[in-house]
């Protein structure tokens, strides 16, 4: 079970603060998350120092890009038209078509990745991570709903084609970013392939920061995928503390970590909500992405893996491991890798003893190569003998074409007994 929002039910303003009454809603999810998440990124090693640096990080990116020009496609449920998100909202098809469908997670994620907010001057604050970005949403799943179908679709391993599919409309539809929330440990073919369409187009795929209860080193997919950015989260202090703990994977596939923390966020019907966990560590890293892909459209899902791993805070012991990846998301620091690693050449500077592409190695060009000598008598008799020889061949085939002449009815003669020759008296009569 999800726990990752709850709605906000009621604000009172008290002595200029905001008291929330919360109501939890449990979230069931999908095949992805179908396990409890308990237990944040144990032992980071981030200090409570980060949220000062973290929030400078992200307010110096806003003024460099919001995440304009970029479609963010979500794979969850609906998105329901919230404020936050008008006239940034495209809804795309339904690929998991249950009655009754929710569209309380996909809006709360949604408006924690590109929601407008109030303003921008507070990282923090009731605003997305890509506040300039759009929306494509997709359904891929309702968690809220138990029926038979659905339960179908995830015993049978139905939900790989339904990722595949959705996935693969979005990049023929725009989307340069694309957040899965669905994951699981069915692999399949058509997962894979699609995701590396995904990839061939310059389409950077977000995972389900998935893990599984009793085996967070199990791989899961498509989050594990070459090209596939997976990541954990992390609860910073100074923040505030999430709702509930969740279980990230600790395996080679996390790139790096992302403050887990509560966020505010919008539902459905523009009600206020508080998201936490995966909800907000995947608005940290999407939103990041969306403003890299912002400023360097054409950027490859390798180079903006390397933008955030480079660009990393608060690195662990040996550079990596597999609890927090790199280390902390840091968005300002990752445009400006993004920016060195555009610089790059494709191939590196000749050295001072390279050669020309049409040199030779030892410098000196191969003389005239004489092939063996045949007398000119001799070549010209072959010639001849060729020449005639092709000459019978051709008549033949002329003679061979030639057509037969028919032989009608009066041209047969009636076959009958044997005849016996006539008797030669000179030889054949007696005494002779």
């Amino acid at each position: 079970m999800l726990t990752g929002i709850v709605p906000a039910r009621a604000r009172l303003a008290i002595g200029g603060l905001l008291t929330v009454t919360l109501v939890t809603v449990s979230l069931a999810s999908g095949p992805a998350a179908a396990a409890a998440r308990t237990g944040s990124a144990a032992g980071s090693g981030i200090p409570a120092s980060a949220v000062t640096q973290l929030g400078g990080e992200m307010t110096a990116a806003w003024q460099i890009s919001t995440g304009q020009g970029v479609t963010i496609a979500l794979l969850n449920t609906a998105v329901d038209p919230v404020s936050d998100l008008a006239g940034r909202l495209t809804a795309g098809p339904d690929f998991a078509p249950v009655p009754g469908a929710s569209a309380t997670d996909g809006t709360v994620i949604a408006t924690l990745i590109a929601g407008s907010g109030p303003t921008t001057a507070d990282a923090f604050g009731a605003v997305g991570r890509a506040p300039g970005a759009r929306i494509l949403s997709e359904q891929v799943v309702n968690p809220e709903n138990t029926s038979s179908q659905e339960k179908h679709d995830e015993s049978a391993g139905v939900w790989p084609g339904i990722v595949a599919e959705a996935i693969r409309y979005a990049v023929n539809h725009g989307a340069s970013v694309i957040v899965d929330t669905e994951s699981g440990t069915d692999n399949s073919v058509s997962l894979e392939s699609a995701v590396a369409y995904a990839v061939s187009k310059n389409v950077v795929v977000i995972g389900g920061s998935a893990a599984y209860t009793g085996n967070q080193q199990a791989l899961s997919y498509p989050d594990s995928m070459p090209g596939v950015i997976n990541f954990s989260g992390t609860t910073i202090s100074g923040l505030p503390a999430p709702g509930s703990s969740e279980l990230y994977p600790v395996n080679a596939s996390v790139i790096v970590t992302a403050p887990d923390n509560s966020m505010y966020a919008t539902g459905p019907g523009d009600q206020p909500y508080t998201g936490w966990g995966y909800y907000s560590a995947v608005a940290w890293v999407a939103g990041t992405v969306a403003l890299i892909k912002s400023v360097y459209p054409q950027i490859t899902p390798a180079m903006v893996i390397s933008a955030l791993a480079l660009s990393a805070s608060y690195p662990p012991a040996g550079g990596y491991n597999t609890t927090i990846g790199f280390g902390l998301i840091n968005p300002l620091g990752a445009l400006h890798e993004a920016a060195t690693l555009m610089k790059q050449r494709a191939t590196a500077a000749p050295g001072p003893t390279a050669l020309a592409a049409g040199a030779r190695f030892d410098g000196t060009p191969p003389g005239v190569i004489h092939a063996v000598h045949h007398s000119i008598v001799k070549l010209g008799g072959y010639s001849a003998a060729i020449v005639i020889g092709v000459a019978l061949l051709i008549l033949a085939a002329v003679l061979r074409r030639r057509p037969r002449r028919s032989l009608g009815p009066a041209s047969l003669a009636p076959v009958g007994p044997p005849v016996d020759p006539p008797v030669d008296p000179a030889i054949d009569s007696p005494g002779g």
